[in-house]
Formats: structure tokens, C-alpha cells, sequence
């Protein structure tokens, strides 16, 4: 789905340095955000519509805050992207897969729906320009990436092969 300039526009705006504020983010767009929701052990986050048209993210309270940030920016991709589709909600399980293990089990939201919204959740907060930036000043250090953006080591390591470049792993600086 193409998204509209404005919405386009207002992304960017977030993304002038890392860590991407997603929360600020997801209320800029006039949803709400829960982020100490107690959700099914296997949901990691849940998009629900409340009030007509208006929507409202959850995220597991027991969640990493890093894992937190990216459901958040996936629940984001969601309303952003696939609103016709999400009915009166989705749940996502830990693969970011909607499971009827929490309150909305939505069949209308595919694999690919979600592939799109975890690529989404990935340029959101880790866009190219900053994460090459960083990458470059930081010997390619992983850990030290997915601090400065506040994702998990396994996103980061997927996103910086997404833009072909290699980490350093802790012991390759060490030896």
C-alpha cells in the first residue's frame, strides 16, 4: 500500500536521530498507546479499534522495552498500511503472526501483511541514512548499534544485512 506524502512527511520528521521517538510517533497519528498492557503471554502487542475509527496499541508489559519498540512500530505499519483490514483488531504473537490466543484473532491480516509491517517496523527505527551513519562511526559495532537505536541485537543484524553491511561481533574488536 502507498502511503500518503503527509504521512510520509511526518515519518521523516521523527527519524532526524536515533532512537526514533515511536511513541511520540504513534500519538502524532491519534492513536493511543499502552505500554504496560497485560496481554496472553504468547501477544506481543495488539492494534484495537476503539470509538469508530479510532485505534489503540498494546504492548506487553512483560516485554523488553526494545522488543516494546519494535511491536510498537509493527502495531504502526498495521494502522498504517492495512487499516481496511483490521476489522476491530488484530493481536500479534512473538513471530508477529495473528494467533487466537488473545482477543482478536484476525484472518484477513496475512503473512505478507505481516512481513510488510515488520519491514516497516524496521525502516521506521533503523532508517538507512542514521543507521549507515552510525555504522561507519562505530566500526560496525553491534551492540553498540542496537543500544543507540534501542532495538534488539537480532533486528539490528537483520537491518544492517538488509543495507549489505557486516557487523563486528564483541570478539572480533577484542582479539
Amino acid at each position: 500500500m502507498v502511503m500518503q506524502m503527509n504521512v510520509l512527511e511526518k515519518i521523516k520528521s521523527f527519524q532526524n536521530d536515533a532512537p526514533v521517538n515511536i511513541e511520540g510517533l504513534i500519538r502524532s497519528f491519534g492513536v493511543s498507546l499502552d505500554k504496560k498492557a497485560v496481554l496472553h503471554p504468547e501477544i506481543a502487542g495488539q492494534i484495537e479499534r476503539v470509538d469508530g475509527d479510532r485505534f489503540h496499541v498494546a504492548v506487553n508489559v512483560n516485554d523488553h522495552y526494545y522488543r516494546q519498540r519494535f511491536t510498537m512500530a509493527h502495531e504502526l505499519g498495521h494502522y498504517l498500511m492495512h487499516r481496511d483490514l483490521l476489522g476491530e483488531g488484530t493481536d500479534d504473537n512473538r513471530a508477529y503472526r495473528s494467533i487466537d490466543a488473545g482477543k482478536f484473532h484476525n484472518t484477513s491480516i496475512l503473512p505478507q501483511h505481516e512481513t510488510e509491517a515488520n519491514r516497516f517496523a524496521a525502516n521506521l527505527l533503523m532508517p538507512a541514512h542514521l543507521v549507515k551513519r552510525y555504522f561507519y562511526e562505530l566500526n560496525g559495532e553491534l551492540e553498540r548499534l542496537s543500544k543507540i537505536f534501542q532495538v534488539s541485537s537480532e533486528a539490528m543484524r537483520h537491518r544492517l544485512a538488509s543495507l549489505d553491511l557486516k557487523p563486528r561481533a564483541f570478539a572480533e574488536r577484542v582479539g
